[in-house]
Order: C-alpha cells, then sequence, then structure tokens
C-alpha cells in the first residue's frame, strides 16, 4: 500500500502543473539534499522572496528547483505562497518610482509642447504683424501707383495743352505777321499815293495859275 501511494504521488507530481512559491520574510534560506536541517545544503543564500518551483512536497518539506536550477528540500515555513511583504513592498516602490519618473518625463514632454506651441503663437504672430505690414505696403503702393496714373494722365492732358497752345500760337503770330505785312503795305500804298498826288499836284499847279492869269487879262 506505502508503494502504491509512493507511485500515485509519483504519477500526480508528474501530471499536476508546477507550482510557484517565495521565500517568505526570512534573510536567507538553505536548499538541502534532504527533509533534515543536517543534510548537505545544494544551495546557500536563497535569499527571501526568490521564486522556488515546487516539484514535490511531503512531511512539511518541499522539493523545489532554484533560479540556478538546483534542486533540494526546504522546509515549508520558510515558504510564501505569495510574495513577501517586505519584496512587494519594494516591488511596488519600484513600480512607484517608475511611475513618478513616467510621470516626470510627460511633465517634461508636456513643458516642452508648451514651449513650443508657445514658440508657435508668437512666431504666429510675428507672421501675422509682417502680413499685416506688407498689406498696408502694399496698399500705399497701390495708392502711389493710382496717384502716378493720376499724374501722368494729367500731364498728358497738359502736354497736349501746351502743345495746342503752341499751335494756337503760331497761328496768331502768322496772322500777326500777315497782318503786320497787310498794315505796311497799306501805309506803302498812301505813301505812293500821296508822292503821286503831290508828284500831279506839283505839275498841275502852275498850268492852274496860267489859266487864272490870262483870264484876268482879258
Amino acid at each position: 500500500m506505502h508503494l502504491i501511494s509512493l507511485l500515485v504521488g509519483s504519477v500526480l507530481s508528474a501530471s499536476a502543473p508546477a507550482a510557484t512559491v517565495y521565500v517568505s520574510d526570512i534573510q536567507f534560506v538553505a536548499i538541502r539534499e534532504g527533509q533534515d536541517n543536517s543534510t548537505r545544503a545544494v544551495e546557500r543564500g536563497i535569499k527571501s522572496g526568490t521564486p522556488l518551483e515546487v516539484l514535490e512536497q511531503s512531511n512539511g518539506y518541499s522539493k523545489v528547483r532554484t533560479p540556478n536550477g538546483a534542486e533540494g528540500w526546504v522546509a515549508d515555513y520558510y515558504l510564501s505562497d505569495d510574495m513577501v511583504t517586505r519584496d512587494h513592498l519594494e516591488e511596488l516602490q519600484k513600480r512607484l518610482t517608475t511611475a513618478i519618473q513616467r510621470r516626470n518625463n510627460i511633465s517634461n514632454e508636456l513643458k516642452e509642447s508648451q514651449a513650443q506651441t508657445t514658440s508657435l503663437l508668437e512666431a504666429q504672430s510675428e507672421l501675422q504683424q509682417e502680413n499685416q505690414a506688407l498689406k498696408a505696403q502694399l496698399e500705399n503702393v497701390q495708392s502711389i501707383a493710382e496717384k502716378a496714373e493720376i499724374i501722368v494722365s494729367q500731364n498728358d492732358t497738359v502736354t497736349y495743352q501746351i502743345e495746342s497752345l503752341k499751335q494756337q500760337a503760331d497761328i496768331a503770330k502768322q496772322n500777326s505777321l500777315h497782318l503786320q505785312n497787310n498794315h505796311q503795305q497799306k501805309w506803302f500804298m498812301i505813301g505812293v499815293g500821296t508822292l503821286f498826288g503831290g508828284l500831279l499836284l506839283g505839275a498841275f499847279l502852275p498850268l492852274i495859275r496860267r489859266k487864272k492869269a490870262g483870264k484876268g487879262s482879258w
């Protein structure tokens, strides 16, 4: 019966999935060849919180496999199904430290993002100001161009008027010269007529005087 029990236990232990236990809250534990603290230790200094793979259990002892691959027996009161409080606290502390570091990284990234956003907003404001300045310059240029067109148009009109006045002045000058020539010709004719009349008078006056004298003698 004892042999059958051992065989059944061996079969059950072979077929059952291996469980994991942890070294309880004791500084160091030794793994020994047998179920007695007087047997040789196959591995010493197993630190509390170290996970061990359970291979077999008997009489308050558990046969385990260490992370280094050593197999041996250890008393069950050294073991715990859960991670011990101190180790759990250390694990939580590590997680907390990681979380704090991650939070700090996120905070730094957020600050960098805010700084970049501020920089982009400032750049956008500067671009808007430059755009407004360029728009004002464009409007000024357009206004100057319109004034230039008006001035050019006025200059064209003035030039046309000047040319027209020049033509009128030339015509008036020609008319004046023509009138002056006519006036000179008229006075010339008057002078010629006067001279001719004087000559005629000079020629006929002696004859008239002679006739009057002859009539008087009768």
